[in-house]
């Protein structure tokens, strides 16, 4: 299926893997570029990065989950969150063990085996080094913002010049609360509320399972639907092997219709 390349702004790109339907995002500067999320490094992927981006770059995953990170071998050094640095633990591939384990009664074990081949992360000889505070790229810098969540370590990028923000899964139309139990709405909530301040300049969220930016007001209405939804509305989703259910909880906006939130309902407080 391959790498479609989109151009999304001035020396800015959207990589997206056909098949998986991720994107990764370059940023090119005048002497280097990064890199943010690695996907699965699919066909295709390294021929349209060396062709885009010659230059130095520099490799970052918004957070480390298979989908961002699993074309991370491609490269020598990834910057990550130190929360989600590897020898931190992976809890992903935990979550991931426990739902192949529950299937794997029903489903052929050739199936369970290619399913794990997308939903476990598998580090190679990369070498993995703290997220840097900024990124500087020549003419361009582009800095980054802890927003843990999603993931413990997740990461936003935001260049302020062009007024995009880059979030990862950080931020969209169905988050995935339930990726770390410990996570409840209203921490979450109230750690968007901390970064509003931070986001001078950003006037579009550009996520990763979406060709289409969000208007950076999105992010207050995310928050209101956080602090918004209660335990009793949740409804189960069909994911087998987490312990407690996963739900699906969802608040309806006017400006950006449903906002979808998945989470036990033990996170909902």
């Amino acid at each position: 299926m391959g790498t479609k390349v989109n151009v999304i702004g001035k020396n800015t790109f959207m990589l997206t893997d056909r098949l998986i339907r991720v994107n990764q995002f370059l940023l090119v500067g005048e002497e280097s570029a990064l890199l943010i999320d690695t996907g699965y490094g699919g066909k295709g992927f390294a021929s349209a990065l060396k062709k885009l981006a010659p230059q130095r770059l520099f490799v970052a995953n918004s957070h480390l989950h298979p989908d961002h990170s699993n074309g991370n071998s491609l490269f020598e050094r990834i910057y990550v969150g130190e929360a989600d640095m590897p020898e931190k633990g992976m809890p992903s591939n935990a979550l991931a063990l426990a739902v192949a384990e529950h299937y794997e009664k029903h489903v052929p074990k050739a199936l369970i085996k290619k399913i794990l081949s997308y939903g476990l992360i598998t580090p190679g000889k990369e070498e993995y080094a703290p997220m840097s505070a900024s990124f500087s790229l020549g003419g361009r810098t582009i800095e980054t913002l802890a927003c843990p969540g999603h993931t413990p370590g997740s990461t936003l990028f935001a260049d302020r010049e062009s007024g995009d923000l880059f979030v990862g899964d950080a931020v969209n139309g169905a988050f995935w609360a339930f990726t770390d139990p410990s996570l409840t709405l209203s921490g979450y909530a109230e750690v968007l509320k901390g970064l509003l301040p931070r986001l001078d300049g950003c006037k579009r969220l550009w996520i990763s399972h979406s060709v289409k930016p969000l208007e950076i007001g999105y992010i207050e209405a995310f928050i209101e639907t956080l602090l918004d939804v209660k335990p009793e509305e949740g409804k189960p989703v069909g994911i087998e092997g987490t312990g407690e259910k996963v739900c699906i909880f969802k608040r309806y906006t006017r400006t950006f219709g449903d906002i979808g939130i998945w989470a036990f309902r033990s996170q909902v407080r």
